[in-house]
């Protein structure tokens, strides 16, 4: 070819610190360096951080009203703005109808299903444009984020399995590291906790019930009251509504030792104040703070609805849980939350938990292993798969 490649990525939103513009943004610049003419089309858009990646930024005009009109209408304004541009690629992160490859950040139905034990209503924007973009094959290529997403579109939507590659997304080994983990003593400093307390913690950007907060505050009550003696625990995210979480953390009987935390910039400084990761997500398509905290070398618990899980796969500590059930009966989860019912699976939790707080060699050898497996899955890695599949596209007459 003897013009640059023209790629077009588009994503409602390309801004903040979500997974999706972490993804466009490692990607973004990486194409630019290879020499390709990238261009970003979003609602909401970082325009000074694209601009240093090397990319154009394209505002598209959006509508605040109606989650069903405002996706249509992104899908069709982004259709028509690429439409006369002779992009040889097309990029979609979940928001278009139509595009060569599409990168999956969410199931969005499986998660609905996984928090609220009954499907995801039929009004939803997001559903019904993932629905639509999955079967009518409104891709050439499906880019997962786990082998839990490629068997959920499979068996949900009836996408082919060659279809799909699943690329895990990747850390950035610079910030990510053990050998910082002296940076966690001011943060333990700032929560009172002692070189001889342990903490335990879950860290996300928010949407406490998908996380497993509930869950992972019901198995520190159910502890052994020997074991709560010096466990601290860390609970990171924004959540609108966090008073039905401080009422159970209330009944951990660990007091003001259950810390609740903002997101924050600086979350490695977190990472590294820990002695246990806890991620008891009931359904999580990647979840790339577990993957952050495998990276800084910190012992990590999760299950195997945890995308994340797939890198210590192969593993018999039992240190990943079965998939959690879903709420009993039909039960939304908030309506757990107010009515005070329990979350299936504590048990297995609390045993977990209680294991890995007791015994320090135990977490060092298994924050060792879990650093292993992170250690190589960086952004380089997942752009060079990602870009090996693009490259077969752009081989092909109808990806020119």
């Amino acid at each position: 070819m003897g013009r640059p490649v023209r790629i077009a990525i588009s994503s409602r939103q390309v801004a903040g610190v979500t997974g999706t513009t972490t993804t466009i943004m490692e990607h973004a610049r990486r194409l630019a360096e290879r020499g390709c003419e990238v261009h970003v089309y979003g609602e909401k858009l970082d325009q000074d951080r694209l601009a240093a990646a090397g990319a154009v930024a394209h505002r598209l005009v959006g509508c605040p009203w109606g989650s069903q009109f405002k996706r249509r209408l992104f899908s069709w304004v982004f259709d028509r703005a690429v439409r006369r541009q002779r992009f040889d690629l097309v990029w979609g992160h979940g928001d278009t109808l139509s595009q060569d490859v599409l990168s999956l950040h969410n199931c969005v139905h499986a998660a609905h299903e996984a928090v609220h034990g009954a499907p995801l209503p039929a009004s939803s924007g997001v559903g019904l444009i993932h629905r639509r973009v999955l079967t009518e094959r409104g891709f050439r290529l499906l880019i997962a984020n786990s082998l839990l997403m490629k068997k959920e579109v499979v068996a949900r939507f009836g996408v082919p399995e060659d279809a799909v590659t699943v690329i895990h997304p990747g850390h950035d080994p610079g910030r990510f590291k053990p050998e910082d983990r002296g940076a966690g003593l001011g943060v333990r400093r700032e929560l009172g906790v002692r070189d001889d307390e342990t903490l335990v913690g879950l860290i996300s950007s928010g949407d406490f019930a998908k996380r497993g907060v509930r869950r992972f505050l019901e198995a520190l009550a159910a502890a052994a009251p020997a074991r709560k003696k010096g466990l601290h625990a860390l609970v990171m995210g924004r959540e609108t509504k966090l008073a039905p979480y401080e009422r159970l953390a209330a009944e951990t009987g660990l007091g003001a030792r259950v810390h609740f935390v903002g997101p924050t910039a600086q979350v490695e400084r977190f990472y590294h104040a820990l002695d246990v990761y806890v991620h008891p997500a009931l359904y999580e398509e990647f979840g790339q703070s577990v993957q952050e905290a495998m990276a800084c070398g910190v012992a990590v618990l999760t299950n195997a609805r945890v995308g994340a899980a797939e890198l210590l796969a192969g593993e018999d500590w039992g240190l990943v849980l079965p998939a959690p059930g879903v709420p009993g009966a039909g039960v939304p989860l908030r309506s757990g939350l107010e009515n005070g019912l329990p979350s299936p699976d504590v048990p297995l939790l609390t045993a977990a938990i209680e294991r890995l707080a007791g015994d320090a060699d135990l977490r060092r050898r298994w924050g060792a292993r879990c650093r292993r497996a992170a250690k190589d899955n960086t952004w380089e890695r997942n752009f060079a798969l990602s870009w090996e599949a693009c490259l077969k596209l752009l081989a092909s007459p109808a990806g020119r």
